[in-house]
């Protein structure tokens, strides 16, 4: 590995490529030497090839020579300097004597060292040289140790230890030290240099006789950039005469060197230890090392000057306070808290003393210009010692405070601060900005001479390839003839003319045949590395390939496209729009009106995807494009069109009004703006709403019918309307058609009128096909009320989001004068709509989407966008009343007392969406349904359980009814009577119920009973179940007159006659009797009646005796024993209402007797008891 860079060296060096050289030039004396006179023969070549490599080798020894000679002059003038910079050297103390042979020794050092390392002869100029100057203790070595550079070589420092990077000088930095990197020479002076205060002849002397070695040593450019170091609290902790002579002795530093080195060197002002202000450490103390390696501070114009730095320093105490506030919600230490508070202020403090210190350092003045400074920069390389707190001072001197009783603060050892960055970017960056030495322009010129002596040995060396040349010339003249032949073999199989089809892929390989003619830089590339000459035939065959390629695109390509084009056009003739675009690209192509490339790509693109789809034809696609763009790249010839197929289309889309056009040319051209769907607005919310045509919530509104289309295409696109019809008379074949007579205005109108029904249509069908999710019951129903009236109700945020799209109007006003406060009154446009329907709106038109805002003027009232108070609060508050009603419905006692009472919240949601508009109107329309049939589920629920539990009728009459008498008549289990007074009874528990659960659903006027809803709440009841309940009615309304608490009938019951063998009957009630007796001889007889009471202490025991006694004897038992009597007998009306009469036999015996009764004759009908069942509810 070591000896690669020494090959690497040897071969490129000047030796080296030398040779190479001299044996290109010796190969072109033998090849080419037969064109130059006196080398034709193989001896004169042989001649001529060694003079060449003699030559060469002499001037490449004579070179070495000079450089050699040159470098040795150098390092003896550099022993043997006496670093005296006048005649007056005899003065100059032993002292100065020996500090400038001190300084020549390390100059000497330095250069050996730097050679060494170089490896080549241009290492004095290789890297730029800056040197850094400022009074001892001003940090420059700190800075460069905290740079970032790499400084690969070492030194001994006269310690034992060795220097990174450097080369000492003897104490230290007494002198100067050397610290190469690997971009640049940086020179650290001793601060006395600057200062000159120790010993001024010394210091002086040594000074002066640096600059003297400098100028020496690199005469060209002597250094790049001088790197003015200064410490911070040196300038702002001294008085006013401390800090102008500092500045003073810097300025003096920097006119030296620029006189001394004859060169104008830019200068950095580099203030150090700016650690040493109080709060520095704190403030910067969360930057990381990236942020550490940023440039604090500011770099002037090339033009320039320090004027400008009041102004800069006051940006960088603004960017403090802008990172101010950051950095005190980061800390949470109080004192520190205070130190970063306080540090922009402490900083801005520094702006008087800083300002007059550069201004005596850097500035201008008639006698004296100002040095090239460049920039003024702010770093810390390490921190140490207690941080000047000037505003504690200023505190302290204003309040009388004792300073030396304030706190000191303490500095925190910490990391270097915006230095890298500074170094190597900003001060290395700019190495090239140095102005060069007169000598070296000297020397600059001299080479450029001589340049142009080489050029023009070259140029005669070029006349040599004419021959060559023109033998390549030639060959590409035979290939350029082979390709056209190639190309002529492709057009064999197609019909030129006439072309009678449009097979456009059938082409392709001619076109691409034609396209691959060598042009100009095919050519060139045949010539491989020799330049193109003028004998070179490229420029001709180029044209020549060129200009048929243009031919075979005028005769292949373009009449195909008309071809095709004809057959779009007769194939979509019923279509005006359609038909109107291909005409006039058909017209564009034929040379027959102005060319739009652009829109003829577009069109065939798109017929080439449809014809020619997939990805097996894109290769064609492709080439049929690149073809068609080099066709409409050039001038298109007068081709011969179809003259009456474009009469017949210019009548047929002559019938489009100009308005239409222009609508249809706006509406295509709103394909950038984003379409509109409710699945956008709505997010999850969209659960909530459905599409009643089953269409998906992301199919879309198109983009041209929403408020940006308004803004965006239709409003900016109308001031240029008739211009684009007037434009376009060239399809119509009449100028006077374009318009029709149709002023600007009213195309205006015209457009308008077709852009606001469109988009009323389109937002009116998305509105009306928009609904609530159908309700899934009480819960569901509790639930997404309970979203849906919230405050964060999506139906809420729909609306109020889609009247933005509902008033375009406003929002193009809005963005036209930046104010809400412009906006227009959607209730204001709707009621000057009424005025302007009766002549009398006050202004000339309405403006353009007014009709939009009225048509939808109150749902922008209801939501509020109006500026008014939105009734959709309102809405909200109905809508969560609602939903509380309908949560409490499962805990409500009775749930049709809440549809009967006048705070029924299924009316009252009926009433306002009554109110309301569309869609909001079927929305609530919607819930107030879905609360209806959940209040009825409820009430039919909470009937049902009335009825069945143990407290309701339903179990009670089927104990009753069920299998009883006299219910069931032929059943020998008598009904418990105390429990059918129970269930019969008024306020009984069938009479309850029927009060209670169902009465506000019945209708009991007429004679039949008849269920209604109440509201949209259906009856919980049957119509079979509601004639039961009537016919329990009946048995209660005869059995317990009065409305008395148990059953009360009473009869009169009397025989009327008995058969002629009975002697005697004898009908007993307990001890009451209903007797008859025969009279004698055929007479009448007796008849003793009885008045009875059913039921009572009587009617529980009933005998039935006939005289003499009959073969079936009759006895009846228990409560029910008077309906038993009268089953067992014939009732026969007598045609008065409230009298029968009964017959009972017994084998062949009879009697008759007459009832009479209090009450009507069904009291007496044993059906009045058949043909009752027990309710069944729903």
């Amino acid at each position: 590995m070591n000896g690669m860079p020494s090959i690497l060296s040897l071969l490129t060096g000047r030796w080296s490529i030398g040779l190479l050289a001299t044996f290109i030039i010796g190969l072109l004396i033998w090849y080419l030497g037969d064109l130059v006179p006196g080398l034709r023969t193989p001896l004169d070549k042989e001649i001529g090839i060694v003079a060449v490599f003699i030559i060469a080798m002499g001037i490449n020894a004579g070179l070495t020579l000079y450089r050699r000679r040159r470098d040795t002059r150098l390092m003896s003038g550099v022993a043997g300097e006496g670093g005296q910079s006048d005649d007056s050297a005899a003065s100059v103390q032993a002292e100065a004597e020996d500090e400038v042979r001190l300084l020549r020794e390390r100059l000497q050092n330095s250069l050996g060292l730097l050679k060494k390392a170089r490896k080549n002869r241009g290492y004095l100029y290789e890297q730029p040289w800056f040197v850094l100057i400022g009074p001892p203790g001003s940090g420059k070595t700190t800075l460069l140790s905290q740079s970032g550079l790499q400084f690969p070589l070492a030194q001994p420092d006269g310690t034992g230890g060795l220097t990174p990077g450097s080369v000492a000088g003897i104490g230290g930095t007494r002198l100067c030290d050397w610290w190469f990197a690997d971009e640049a020479v940086l020179i650290d002076t001793a601060g006395r240099f600057t200062t000159q205060d120790s010993n001024e002849t010394v210091d002086r002397t040594g000074w002066l006789g640096f600059l003297d070695l400098l100028r020496k040593t690199r005469a060209r450019q002597p250094l790049n950039g001088v790197i003015v170091m200064i410490s911070l609290a040196d300038v702002v902790t001294v008085s006013q005469t401390e800090r102008l002579s500092h500045a003073r002795m810097i300025r003096d530093r920097i006119r030296e060197i620029t006189e001394r080195l004859g060169v104008s060197i830019p200068v950095y002002a580099v203030f150090t230890k700016a650690d040493r202000i109080a709060g520095f450490t704190e403030f910067f103390d969360d930057l990381d090392r990236d942020y550490r390696r940023q440039v604090w501070g500011m770099t002037f114009p090339v033009s320039g000057d320090i004027k400008g730095f009041e102004n800069e320093f006051r940006l960088l105490v603004t960017r403090l306070n802008d990172r101010l506030y950051e950095r005190l919600q980061q800390e949470r230490i109080p004192s520190r808290r205070a130190a970063i508070a306080s540090f922009p202020i402490q900083i801005e403090t520094l702006t008087e003393a800083l300002d007059e210190f550069l201004k005596a350092a850097f500035g201008s003045t008639r006698l004296d210009p100002a040095p090239f400074i460049r920039g003024v920069y702010f770093t810390s390389s390490a921190q140490e010692g207690t941080p000047v707190d000037r505003l504690s001072s200023m505190l302290a001197r204003s309040f009388g405070i004792d300073q030396r009783r304030m706190p000191a603060l303490r500095a925190v050892s910490g990391r270097p601060y915006f230095v890298e960055r500074l170094i190597r970017e900003v001060i290395l960056g700019e190495a090239r900005l140095v102005a060069v030495s007169p000598a070296k322009m000297r020397r600059q010129r001299i080479v450029r001479y001589s340049s142009f002596a080489a050029i023009g040995l070259f140029t005669v060396a070029g006349c040599l390839l004419l021959w060559q040349r023109n033998m390549q010339n030639r060959n590409a003249i035979a290939s350029n003839e082979q390709a056209i032949g190639f190309y002529r073999s492709k057009l064999e199989h197609l019909q030129l003319d006439p072309v009678a089809d449009d097979n456009l892929p059938s082409i392709l390989p001619a076109l691409n045949a034609a396209r691959e003619l060598p042009d100009t830089r095919t050519l060139a590339r045949n010539h491989d590395f020799w330049p193109d000459l003028a004998i070179s035939q490229d420029t001709n065959l180029a044209t020549t390939n060129r200009l048929i390629y243009q031919a075979a695109l005028q005769r292949l390509l373009l009449p195909r496209l008309l071809w095709r084009l004809e057959n779009q056009i007769q194939e979509h003739f019923s279509q005006p729009a359609f038909l109107y675009e291909a005409t006039r690209i058909y017209l564009m192509l034929g040379n027959q009106g102005p060319l739009e490339p652009k829109m003829v790509r577009d069109w065939m693109l798109l017929d080439w995807e449809s014809r020619y789809p997939g990805p097996a034809m894109k290769q064609a696609r492709d080439q049929l494009l690149q073809h068609l763009d080099a066709l409409l790249a050039i001038p298109l010839p007068d081709m011969q069109i179809n003259g009456g197929m474009v009469r017949q289309t210019r009548a047929e889309f002559s019938r489009v009004t100009p308005a239409e056009r222009v609508y249809g040319r706006i509406r295509a051209s709103a394909v950038s703006v984003p379409d509109w769907s409710p699945e956008q607005v709505l997010g999850h919310g969209q659960k909530e709403f459905t599409r009643l045509s089953g269409r998906p919530m992301s199919d879309t509104i198109p983009g041209f019918y929403t408020s940006a289309g308004f803004r965006q295409v239709l409003l900016p696109s109308l001031s240029s309307a008739a211009q684009d019809v007037a434009n376009e008379s060239w399809v119509l074949g009449n100028t006077d058609q374009s318009m029709n007579g149709t002023t600007p205005a009213r195309l205006e109108e015209g457009v308008i009128a077709l852009y606001t029904a469109d988009y009323i249509r389109h937002w009116d069908e998305m509105l009306s096909d928009l609904a609530l999710v159908p309700f899934a019951g009480h819960s569901d129903l509790v639930q997404r009320l309970y979203v849906l009236s919230s405050p964060q109700s999506p139906m809420r945020d729909f609306l109020v989001s889609i009247t933005h799209e509902l008033t375009p109007t406003a929002d193009a006003q809005a963005e036209q004068n930046g104010d809400d406060k412009t906006r227009p009154d959607p209730e204001k446009a709707r009621l000057a709509g009424l005025f302007a329907q009766n002549g009398k709106s006050g202004q000339t038109a309405p403006a353009p989407g007014s009709a939009i805002d009225m048509h939808y003027a109150p749902l922008v009232i209801f939501t509020g966008r109006s500026g008014q108070a939105p009734p959709i609060n309102g809405v909200m508050q109905i809508l969560n009343q609602f939903e509380g009603a309908i949560a409490q419905l499962p805990n409500a006692d009775n749930p049709t007392q809440i549809l009967e009472s006048t705070q029924n919240p299924v009316q009252a949601l009926e009433a306002e969406a009554g109110r309301q508009p569309q869609p909001v109107a079927r929305w609530l329309s919607q819930i107030a349904t879905a609360g209806a049939s959940t209040m009825a589920g409820d009430a039919h629920r909470a009937a049902t359980a009335a009825y069945t539990d143990g407290q309701g009728p339903g179990q009670l009459c089927h104990d009753v009814v069920d299998g009883h008498y006299p219910f069931d008549p032929s059943s020998e289990e008598d009904a418990p009577f105390d429990q059918f007074v129970r269930l019969f009874a008024p306020a009984g528990a069938l009479d309850s119920y029927f009060t209670t659960q169902l009465a506000a659903y019945v209708d009991t006027k007429g004679p039949v009973w008849k269920a209604h809803p109440i509201g949209n709440t259906a009856p919980p009841v049957s119509g079979a179940a509601l004639l039961q309940f009537q016919q329990a009615a009946r048995i209660r309304t005869l059995l317990f007159p009065g409305n008395m608490a148990i059953p009360a009938v009473h009869l009169r019951i009397t025989p009327v006659a008995a058969d002629s063998q009975s002697t005697a009957v004898n009908l007993k009630f307990g001890s009451m009797m209903a007797a008859w007796k025969a009279g004698a001889n055929g007479a009448l007889g007796q008849a003793l009646g009885a008045s009875i009471t059913w039921p009572g202490d009587n009617m529980s025991n009933i005998t039935l005796d006939f005289v003499p006694e009959a073969a079936f004897p009759r006895r009846m038992q228990g409560p029910w024993a008077f309906f038993h009597l009268l089953d067992s007998g014939v009732l026969t009306p007598t045609g008065k209402p409230d009298e029968l009469t009964a017959t009972f036999r017994s084998g062949d015996r009879e009697v008759t007797y007459a009832l009479e009764t209090s009450t009507p004759e069904q009291v007496l009908d044993r059906s009045l008891f058949v043909h009752f069942h027990c309710p069944a509810l729903r």
